[in-house]
């Protein structure tokens, strides 16, 4: 029995690596678009690919043509996390004092949030219609001098499919989604005490497991959307989108037979933007723009507010920057027909207000690449 403190060690390590993204402190009322994400996620008034299906579904109406993605992974990767697993790994290969590799561990990676996150975005969009899938499965931690960590891991996906009209002689436009949206994972403070609970229970043993802290839940959530352009030149558009109308509740799920906890309902998200393309011609644009995301939630307006610029040449290359939360953010989107890059590089700002602390503004990196259709 004298390897149980490295078994449970070697679980916990496992368990970042392959587990949803987000703190509970994080403010994500969508499912975020790497290049939205790359110029600040300020996209509520440009909304003109598929991201739209999670942004803002009024967007779907300006498409010119279709577009679709099947085989399209996603990785995502903080600069803090390198240093947490090969610290984790190794004090869990070479330390047979499960306790003190464990405080060891903790007093090293205090107060550095890191987060590891993979996905899928499969969709279809049409003017004026599209469907598609949003699927995330990560890690995010954060430990503290307490000997405590706060960790969420799971899965969380989101389903939508929307229909969208212009008006106005197209100068409005209006969008409504429907979404399926599943979620399930552990989202909790650990004491050193309960690492326990990613091993396997000993024979007579009270002590909780980490199914016992999991929840699960599925529900049905509606987006509506609208995009104003009152004059063609420089584009001025007006974005104004509400996620999860009137809140999105989860409805328990089962396991081997057991209802498992609830998640927390998702709250409604009222998010607004501006945006305006000071030079466009036939061949290239820039595109600049500013969001304002969960204006009626209860959060610092620090972190709601986002800044961004892209720079297109046509369809084949783009170019993206951005403030994302007060912290720089950037990136790029390369096309070439049956294969696709997208990246981007942003902070996301885990306290309560953003800029409050170095060791809250985590920089994470994120990379999908797009094959055949």
């Amino acid at each position: 029995m004298r390897y149980r403190p490295i078994v449970a060690n070697c679980a916990f390590t496992a368990l970042i690596l392959s587990s949803t993204a987000a703190l509970g402190r994080e403010l994500k009322w969508t499912h975020y678009g790497i290049r939205p994400l790359a110029m600040g996620n300020a996209y509520v008034a440009v909304a003109d690919d598929f991201n739209a299906l999670f942004y803002n579904p009024a967007g779907l109406a300006r498409l010119k043509t279709w577009h679709g993605e099947l085989l399209n992974p996603k990785f995502g990767v903080s600069s803090m996390t390198f240093k947490t697993v090969s610290t984790l790994l190794s004090l869990a290969q070479n330390s047979a004092d499960g306790t003190e590799s464990a405080l060891t561990a903790f007093e090293t990676l205090s107060g550095k949030p890191q987060w590891l996150n993979v996905g899928w975005t499969p969709h279809l969009v049409f003017p004026g219609f599209g469907f598609g899938l949003g699927a995330n499965v990560g890690a995010s931690m954060r430990i503290h001098r307490t000997i405590a960590a706060d960790v969420d891991i799971g899965t969380e996906i989101i389903a939508p499919i929307a229909y969208a009209r212009n008006f106005l002689e197209d100068r409005l436009s209006l969008g409504l989604a429907v979404k399926g949206v599943f979620t399930s994972g552990v989202d909790r403070e650990f004491s050193l005490s309960d690492i326990t609970a990613f091993s396997k229970k000993e024979a007579g043993s009270t002590g909780a497991q980490l199914k016992d802290f999991v929840v699960a839940g599925k529900g049905v959530g509606v987006d509506v959307g609208m995009l104003f352009t009152p004059v063609a030149t420089g584009e001025p558009t007006l974005g104004i989108s509400v996620a999860d109308l009137g809140g999105t509740p989860y409805k328990a799920m089962k396991a081997n037979g057991v209802v498992l906890g609830a998640p927390t309902p998702r709250a409604p998200a009222v998010n607004a933007g501006i945006s305006f393309k000071p030079i466009k011609s036939d061949s290239y644009y820039v595109l600049t723009t500013v969001d304002a995301h969960a204006i009626n939630q209860p959060i610092h307006f620090s972190k709601k507010l986002n800044f961004g610029t892209e720079w297109g040449f046509g369809n084949v290359l783009k170019l993206q920057a951005g403030l994302h939360q007060g912290s720089l953010s950037g990136g790029f989107q390369l096309d070439a027909w049956i294969l696709a890059l997208r990246f981007a590089s942003y902070a996301e700002q885990i306290g309560h207000v953003a800029g409050e602390s170095d060791s809250a503004n985590e920089r994470r990196y994120v990379a999908q690449v797009k094959l055949l259709l």
